[in-house]
């Protein structure tokens, strides 16, 4: 190896050991090992999430909502997490109370290709030894929009991936608001 490029390898050692060490540094910002918090109410050890109620006319909306903030709940916490309401410390209560479809594109047919979904949902975290409610809120709404083909050979509709989607991000947010308080 010559002069001159062992110099220029030298040169970089310290660029390079300094860049690996930002890396190393910015990836463990801000990020949790999955099933790390642990921010439900104290003396809550289990949690019961039994199936929503459905308010409305939409088949199994109740299943998909529930199974999403299931799955995001036995996530987030280290607290077993079931669909019971009974042999637990704390239940999450939910009610589906209104689910629509409003067009918000049309196209060149007059037939409307994109909608806008919207669920209203009311929950509550209630302990259960004394029935008291931990926390609740009476009115939360969550928007999705999805998209119809205007050509009737290729129409399919996402009204279906629309809610899946909209039960992942309730979920998410559900969860959040929950254990962060």
């Amino acid at each position: 190896m010559t002069a001159h490029r062992r110099r220029l390898r030298s040169d970089f050692r310290p660029l390079v050991l300094s860049l690996l060490g930002i890396g190393l540094f910015s990836a463990g910002c801000s990020y949790r090992v999955v099933g790390s918090a642990r921010n439900l109410p104290a003396g809550v050890r289990s949690l019961g999430i039994p199936t929503f109620k459905n308010d409305t006319k939409e088949f199994k909306v109740e299943q998909r909502i529930t199974s999403a903030v299931l799955r995001e709940f036995a996530l987030r916490t280290r607290v077993p997490v079931n669909s019971n309401s009974s042999g637990v410390d704390a239940v999450l209560q939910g009610e589906i109370r209104n689910l629509s479809a409003s067009p918000v594109t049309f196209g060149t047919s007059a037939f409307a290709s994109a909608f806008l979904v919207t669920v209203e949902v009311s929950v509550k975290l209630v302990r259960v030894k004394d029935g008291a409610i931990l926390w609740e809120n009476t009115g939360i709404a969550f928007r999705g929009q999805y998209v119809l083909s205007s050509q009737v050979t290729e129409f399919f509709s996402e009204e279906n991936a629309a809610i899946e989607r909209l039960a992942r991000d309730f979920a998410a947010s559900l969860a959040s608001t929950i254990l962060s308080r």
